[in-house]
This record gives C-alpha cells, structure tokens and sequence, in this order.
C-alpha cells in the first residue's frame, strides 16, 4: 500500500503562482481541516486524511476564475496590452 500524503487529501489546497501567462503549481499548500495550516504536497497524511480528487479534475466555477482572472489583469494593468487602451475615463474599477 502506498503512503498516504497531503496532496492526495480533500481537506490539501495546493497553491499556485501565475508567471507570465501560465500557471504553476508551488511547492506548498494548506489544509482546511480545522484550523488552516500550511503544508506541503508531500507531507504525510494525518489522522483527519480523507481521499480526495486530483485538482486537475475538481470543478472549477467559471464565473468565479473569469472574474478572478479579470481582477488580476486589472490589477497588473495587463488589459491594455491584451484589449488596446482604455477610452478616456472608462477605466473599470
């Protein structure tokens, strides 16, 4: 039988890093259980491990990335680089 870790449970959130235009997983994460504490992918699992899905198959809200994604791009200024210049004073906030 395999060791179980924290990446494999459904309480691990793992982290990432948005460079450039791609997004990467980091080496860390947290667990939700209880109180939240930082963990990493391969720590192994406590007594709370319960089986989880892999990220790459979670259901992912498109609403909530468009507007997170959205959110990100204002606050780095990148829409003008994607869109062209805002109209004078119809820069959204």
């Amino acid at each position: 039988m395999r060791e179980e870790n924290c990446k494999d449970c459904r309480y691990f959130l793992q982290h990432y890093t948005l460079n450039e235009r791609q997004l990467f997983r980091v080496y860390c994460g947290h667990c939700t259980y209880g109180r939240i504490k930082r963990k990493h992918p391969d720590t192994r699992a406590c007594e709370h491990f319960v089986q989880g899905v892999d990220d790459r198959e979670a259901f992912v809200d498109r609403e909530f990335l468009s507007k997170a994604l959205l959110q990100y791009a204002l606050e780095l200024e990148l829409l003008p680089e994607i869109l062209g210049p805002f109209p004078e004073g119809k820069k959204p906030e």
